[in-house]
């Protein structure tokens, strides 16, 4: 037996009721919605009593198309943070206002969040109030990592590259994305210090690595490794 019951979090949520079943299992549907198999004979009540017992591990289960967005969530960043609230007083915009290291990104109470334009539109407004707080706490941090390896680069800037994190000029500038902001300190660091060894090799020579690999305290292989299976929480 097949349906769909709606959630205020995930939307559309697929359901199987399947014969000989004790447990209920949660996937994604090929269109990318929730899939829910569950024992024959639960009710409605049961289905939506089952998702609400197991939110907070559906929060963390991989998404195969892409981010997700809901009311309440907060978004852990560098030094700082963002939790999605709802506001009533204007429906076609997305507020947002830094407290302290905390943004506050207000989206309207009946906005759909499971729409790709609004994931998208809500992606770029968090990386551009990032760019606030990647000269206020990313931009020192690295000059810190630069004087802690007893390095002098020409300066430290911000850039807006997502595939590109982090450049080091032919001038000696590094340039560190502002979407830095939305790793963990162990893979800010590794970026920094993988534009730092650029100052020694300017290319991917076993002599750069070397040196990378000297300044993450022999960890760059691992450090690359978890940031190639890093998901950002905003929309590429």
């Amino acid at each position: 037996m097949k349906g769909y019951i709606e959630d205020r979090e995930f939307g559309k949520i697929h359901v199987e009721l399947r014969r000989g079943m004790t447990s209920v299992r949660f996937t994604y549907h090929a269109d990318g919605n929730l899939l829910m198999r569950a024992p024959l004979g639960v009710t409605v009540s049961d289905l939506r009593r089952m998702v609400d017992l197991n939110r907070e591990q559906l929060r963390k289960l991989p998404h195969p198309q892409g981010i997700t967005f809901y009311l309440g969530q907060v978004i852990e960043c560098f030094k700082c943070r963002v939790i999605i609230e709802a506001q009533r007083r204007m429906p076609s915009y997305i507020l947002n206002h830094w407290e302290g290291d905390t943004l506050h990104l207000q989206v309207h109470e009946n906005a759909n969040l499971h729409d790709e334009n609004i994931k998208h539109t809500i992606s770029s407004v968090i990386s551009r109030a990032m760019e606030v707080q990647a000269h206020a706490l990313l931009l020192p941090y690295a000059q810190q990592a630069a004087r802690e390896l007893g390095l002098r680069p020409a300066g430290f800037e911000v850039g807006r590259g997502m595939r590109k994190l982090g450049h080091c000029t032919a001038k000696k500038i590094i340039q560190l994305s502002r979407n830095l902001m939305f790793l963990p300190e162990p893979l800010v660091r590794y970026i920094i210090c993988h534009e730092l060894a650029h100052l020694t090799h300017m290319n991917h020579s076993p002599q750069f690595h070397a040196l990378c690999d000297q300044y993450t305290s022999g960890h760059e292989k691992e450090l690359e490794r978890q940031l190639r299976q890093f998901r950002f929480p905003i929309a590429k």
